[in-house]
Order: structure tokens, then C-alpha cells, then sequence
């Protein structure tokens, strides 16, 4: 039942995906901010924004980013244990219509949770910089956790080695003013395609607004300012929970340090959809700084990045990310 149901669900997606892929045409300068995903599993299904520009584009792209996260606490309400790594695979697909002012977009996550094997490295980066290791080194090494409870019953609880289809989302840009600076409105749903119970979706509906400014300083800067927020329809999971919407925001600058090579910087920020859990490291506000770049090749661009949870609290430890994306016009 499951299954035919994220069948049904993913049909409209695929459809649109299909819509989306024959146009070619020449590429442009600036590629927009970093794709970074806030990977934190509990985070990762729930809304999930990213940077965006506000520029509408026709591309197809490929994301990948590795993670290692570890929470391991508990209140008077909640355990959460979390010692994992994951991988995200996005499948990223957008269109200009109706006279290239909207851009219709798709974003088909493959996700995958694992014990993972950078627990030593960690520790010795931790111990060389002075870093504190949150209670990691209390546990085994590359030993793998991750089950989320409430009043001691589980609400979710994943595998190991597990990869599953994540929660499909399909969104709407429509520019609203199309001089300096750049101004656009956007939209997007996220359909309940992943398994809840392992922690691969929400098992709900979620829903996001936001506003994307971009920002041009002189011919080899631009700069871009996200301000949004996410509405959640909760986690029906192996508990059903109704969660808090929030808010989000950030800022990136994108440097054309040669023909080919583009340096980003960009500081992203979002609320936590738990709200009061008495966990710090659920409940605040997460912060994460993003330093990476793109090689680009015709109309393909190869892309790096590095990002820290810069507030220790509401994502991962790190978040290493490579991607492709290939402009069809």
C-alpha cells in the first residue's frame, strides 16, 4: 500500500520532470548560491529549503553531499539519538514558461543513512584544533544510531545501509521585478514520497514561501538574500507528531575570479520545527557557513563545497557536497 501510494504521489512529479528537459541554449555568468541542504536527518524531511537565486533558469543537475552528525541526548519528553552518516543524491530539474518569467522546478532526493567510517578522523581533527567532539568519542567507533523517541515511544527509528526515495518537492519562481536588483517570489510543495517510519520522509505535506533578491556588484559579483519560511504538516510517523513551521534566510556571494572559476561564501540560517524539546541541539536556531566554488565547462558547471554548523545546533557536524548542472539554455 505504501509503495502504490508514493507511486501516485511521484507520477505528477516525473511528469514534470519530462517537461523539463528539451531546451537548449546558451549559458550564463553567475551560477547562483551553493546547493547546501541542511543534511540533518530529523531536519533533512521536513521542509528542507535551500539558497536559491532569483534568477529563473533551464537546467538540469545532479547534487551529491556526505555528512556526519551526532546527537546523542535525551530530556524529561525526548531521546534523541543520532550517530550516523548520510548521503544525499538530488536530481534537480527546472524550466522557464510562459515567456521566462516563471520557472517551474523538481527536486527528486535519493537518501541514505549509514554507520559510516569518519569517526576517527573527526576525533583527531577535534583533539588537533581544540574542537569539542559533543560525546562522540563515548561511543564505538562507526557504530550506527538513530532512533527518535517521545514519552518513550519511537517515532522514528532508521537502518543502516538503507537507500530509499526522500520526499519529492516540486516548487514555482516567478519574477516580480527584473532589474538591479533582481526580485522574485518563491513557492513550493514537498510530497510525503518517502518512507516515514526510516526516516526517508514526513509522511505529511509540506509547504514553503519564500523572497530571492540578487544583487550585482560591478561585472564579477553578485550577491544573493533569501528571506522564507516553511509550513510543515507534521510527522506521521511510527508516532504522529504536529510540528512548528519557521522561518529561514541567508546570504551568498558569488566571486567570477576567471572565465571558467566562480568562489562562493554564503551563510545560511533556519529555525528548528521540534520548537521546545529541552535539547539544545534540536531546538536552536542552525547557522551554516558554506565556503566552494564552480569549474565551469561550456554549459556545465562542476561544483564543490564545505559547510560547518557554525552554532553547533540544528545540523550536521559537516557537510561536504559535489554537484553537476548543465544550463539547457
Amino acid at each position: 500500500m505504501y509503495k502504490r501510494t508514493c507511486w501516485r504521489l511521484l507520477a505528477p512529479a516525473l511528469l514534470c520532470a519530462y517537461c523539463l528537459v528539451a531546451v537548449p541554449g546558451p549559458a550564463a555568468g553567475f551560477e547562483g548560491p551553493l546547493d547546501v541542504r541542511n543534511s540533518l536527518p530529523v531536519f533533512l524531511t521536513l521542509g528542507s529549503p535551500v539558497m536559491l537565486s532569483a534568477e529563473g533558469e533551464d537546467s538540469i543537475g545532479l547534487d551529491f553531499t556526505y555528512s556526519s552528525t551526532y546527537i546523542v541526548a535525551a530530556s524529561a519528553e525526548w531521546s534523541f539519538g543520532l550517530d550516523l552518516e548520510a548521503a544525499v543524491a538530488d536530481i534537480r530539474l527546472r524550466r522557464l514558461v510562459w515567456g521566462d518569467s516563471l520557472e517551474l522546478g523538481i527536486d527528486i532526493p535519493v537518501l541514505s543513512f549509514n554507520s559510516g567510517f569518519l569517526d576517527g578522523f573527526l576525533e583527531s581533527y577535534h583533539d588537533a584544533f581544540g574542537f569539542p567532539d559533543y560525546g562522540r568519542s563515548r561511543r564505538p567507533r562507526n557504530d550506527f544510531l538513530f532512533e527518535v523517541s517521545r514519552s518513550g515511544d519511537t517515532v522514528v527509528a532508521g537502518d543502516s545501509g538503507g537507500i530509499a526515495l526522500g520526499d519529492v518537492r516540486v516548487g514555482l519562481k516567478k519574477t516580480i521585478y527584473g532589474r538591479d536588483p533582481l526580485v522574485s517570489i518563491y513557492g513550493s510543495v514537498e510530497l510525503p514520497t518517502g518512507d516515514p517510519d526510516g526516516g526517508y520522509g514526513s509522511g505529511a505535506l509540506d509547504a514553503g514561501a519564500a523572497l530571492l533578491v540578487n544583487k550585482r556588484i560591478g561585472d564579477r559579483v553578485m550577491t544573493y538574500f533569501n528571506a522564507g519560511a516553511v509550513f510543515t504538516g507534521g510527522l506521521r510517523a511510527e508516532e504522529n507528531l504536529d510540528l512548528n513551521d519557521y522561518l529561514y534566510g541567508g546570504a551568498a556571494i558569488e566571486w567570477l575570479c576567471s572565465e571558467r572559476l566562480s568562489l562562493n561564501a554564503q551563510l545560511f540560517a533556519q529555525g528548528s520545527p521540534f520548537g521546545d524539546t529541552g535539547i539544545r541541539a534540536v531546538d536552536e536556531v542552525s547557522t551554516i557557513l558554506s565556503l566552494g566554488g564552480r569549474y565551469r565547462t561550456g554549459r556545465g558547471a562542476l561544483e564543490f563545497s564545505f559547510s560547518e554548523d557554525t552554532n553547533t545546533a540544528g545540523a550536521p557536524d559537516f557537510m561536504l557536497g559535489f554537484g553537476y548542472s548543465y544550463r539547457l539554455r
